[in-house]
Formats: C-alpha cells, sequence, structure tokens
C-alpha cells in the first residue's frame, strides 16, 4: 500500500482549507432536531480496544491517563504546551494510519478467503455461474418476503454468526490461547474505521445496487449488474475471474475507500480540535485535553469506580444537535476562530519540520 505520510509542512497548507470548510460541511449534514447520539457496545470495544495496555479488557483510569499524557507530549512539539490545529491532526494521523493499514490489510486476507470460498469447484478460477451463485445467495438472504426485490419493506433476515473483525485479531488471539479469560468483548466488534458497502445486509446492498435510488433492488437488476462487474473484472475477457483479477479489482475499490477515510478524519480532527479549543485562542493547552479526557473516560465508567469495563451500561443517549440558531451563531464565531487559527499556522510555519515515515 502506498504510504499515506503527509508531512507538516503540507498540513500547514491544508489546515487553513480544512478549518474554513469543517463547520460548512458539519452543518449541511443535517439530522432530525430531537435526535441524539446512543452509544453502542461497538463503540465501547473500541475504546477499550484503543486503551487497555494489559490486555485484561478492561481499561482503568490510570491506563487511560497514561496513554493521554502520551499522545499530548507527541503532540506537544515545541514543548511549550501550546497545541495547535496542525499538532493535533498530525498526531491522529500516524494513529489513523496505521488503523488504515492494520484494517485494509484484514480486508485483503478476507479476500482471499473470499475467493477460495467462490471457487466452488477448486479449479483455480471464479466462473461466472460460480459468481452469480454467490450473488442468489445474497439476494436470497436479504430478500425474507421473497417478492425477487430487497428493499425496507423486507423484514431483517436471521443474523448469520460472523466471524472476529480483521481489527480484533489480538483479542481472538489472547482468548484462543486463555479460554477462561474470555470477556464480553471478544463477542463484540469493535467499530471499524474502514467501511466496506457489502451486499450481506440491506444498507450495503442499496448503496451498491440501488442505481436509480429508488429504495429498492429487484432481482433482474441485480443480476444485471452482478454481469456487468463480472465482465469489468474479467480483465483478459476469458470468461472466467482469476484469483489476482477478483482481488485487483477489490483492492482498487478498497484503496479508493482508504482515501476518502483518510480525507474526511482529518477533516473531523480539526472539527474536534475547534471543540476542545474551549477559549478560541487557535491552541490547546494540557488543561483542555485533560478536561476533554476527564469528560470521555466519566461517561463510559457508568459505575463509577474508575474502570471502564463491557459489563458495564451503556451511557445515555447525549444531548440532541443544537438548534438552527444555535448552529448559525457557531458558524459566525467559526470564522473569527479560524481567521485566528491561520494567523498562529502562519505564524508557527517556519518552525515545523516534516513527519517521519514510519
Amino acid at each position: 500500500m502506498q504510504n499515506h505520510k503527509i508531512s507538516v509542512a503540507l498540513f500547514l497548507a491544508l489546515s487553513s482549507v480544512y478549518l474554513q470548510t469543517a463547520t460548512a460541511d458539519t452543518v449541511a449534514k443535517k439530522q432530525p432536531a430531537n435526535s441524539g447520539h446512543q452509544p453502542s457496545l461497538a463503540a465501547k470495544a473500541s475504546f477499550i480496544t484503543e486503551f487497555d495496555q494489559n490486555s485484561d479488557d478492561n481499561v482503568s483510569q490510570a491506563e487511560f491517563n497514561l496513554i493521554r499524557q502520551q499522545r499530548y507530549q507527541q503532540m506537544d512539539q515545541h514543548k511549550n504546551q501550546q497545541v495547535t490545529a496542525v499538532d493535533y491532526q498530525t498526531e491522529y494521523a500516524d494513529r489513523l494510519d496505521r488503523k488504515l493499514k492494520q484494517e485494509r490489510d484484514g480486508q485483503i486476507q478476507q479476500t482471499h478467503t473470499r475467493v477460495k470460498a467462490l471457487d466452488k469447484d477448486q479449479d483455480g478460477a471464479i466462473s461466472l455461474a460460480e459468481y452469480q451463485a454467490s450473488g442468489e445467495r445474497a439476494f436470497a438472504f436479504l430478500d425474507t418476503n421473497k417478492d425477487l426485490q430487497i428493499n425496507k419493506q423486507d423484514p431483517a433476515p436471521t443474523q448469520r454468526t460472523e466471524r472476529p473483525a480483521a481489527a480484533n485479531t489480538s483479542a481472538a488471539k489472547s482468548t484462543s490461547a486463555k479460554p477462561e479469560q474470555a470477556t464480553a468483548r471478544t463477542t463484540v466488534r469493535p467499530n471499524s474505521v474502514l467501511k466496506m458497502p457489502t451486499s450481506h445486509n440491506l444498507t450495503g446492498m442499496l448503496e451498491m445496487y440501488d442505481q436509480n435510488q429508488d429504495g429498492l433492488v429487484s432481482k433482474a437488476e441485480y443480476l444485471e449488474q452482478r454481469q456487468t462487474a463480472f465482465n469489468r473484472t474479467d480483465v483478459n475477457s476469458d470468461g472466467v475471474l482469476s484469483a489476482d483479477e477478483y482481488l485487483n479489482e477489490f483492492v482498487d475499490r478498497l484503496d479508493r475507500q482508504v482515501a476518502s477515510v483518510r480525507t474526511s478524519q482529518l477533516k473531523q480532527a480539526l472539527v474536534r480540535f475547534k471543540a476542545l479549543d474551549k477559549d478560541e485562542n487557535s491552541w490547546l493547552s494540557q488543561a483542555e485535553y485533560d478536561a476533554s479526557g476527564a469528560r470521555m473516560f466519566k461517561r463510559w465508567d457508568t459505575s463509577g469506580d474508575a474502570t471502564v469495563t463491557m459489563a458495564e451500561v451503556l451511557p445515555k443517549a447525549e444531548a440532541a444537535p443544537q438548534t438552527a440558531e444555535k448552529t448559525a451563531a457557531t458558524d459566525k464565531a467559526g470564522n473569527a476562530y479560524n481567521a485566528k487559527s491561520r494567523a498562529v499556522t502562519s505564524d508557527q510555519s517556519s518552525q515545523d519540520v516534516a513527519v517521519k515515515p514510519n
């Protein structure tokens, strides 16, 4: 995979653009006025996976504080407790790139397995009949009312048993080595940052095959699109898909998704920075960062015992998004914030150096 590491110098060029567009993009993604963010078991599993240093499937306050302190020190390049938006984004980009690579590798590994599963006659290639038979099974799974079309009117299918997520491989290995220590976290897949649409769920099926966006996919148009995809993937036009052809087509889509996710996530990092910069002075102090961490840990530690576990009840849903009036006020304030941030970035640009690649 091409190394996506970006230097701080490039961050400096991009950050002012991101800061100008972040507020507008956030406002554009409107949600119902009474909706709130409901924490999930997958989100808690992600939190525990991220901060559990001794692999006991729990996160103590001490573990959490140590990692947060290490991250702030890494961000604070000039050791003056003044973390800029660029510093904040750079540290996050380093973690994001590692996670994207891990999940990309897992996706490719799963694709090798999928090729073998599709090749029913084990002749080393996937015929059109084998390819369409797999599609038929996926369609039948979601077409629960058997009306030869898939839409939201289909009752939810009985969920298949899923393999452990590739991103949670270490947890799975730990469990198999010490089965007596298996916990709830090993049965819950942490949230994935690199999500590819799949025909094995309704959302993915509609995203991939509902070309006219009418909210349904008929079996006829589904199989026709599968035929087109097969022909496009069959680069040498020999009527079958080799393992390389199948893999290359998927990797091409996967890498486009990696690039899209990376761009989106780095933009969101700047939105988060703005939210953490409570005094709006365009840099993040140790106190501001610690206050954010304290809120995060307290939210997940619903039992109040200074340890986050999967057994604890989930936090309550967060407050509904701000009203249109508040959003407009935030947007107005954001313009002034962005101007200050660009000034700080410009002033500091001569002091920054490129990030060393891993």
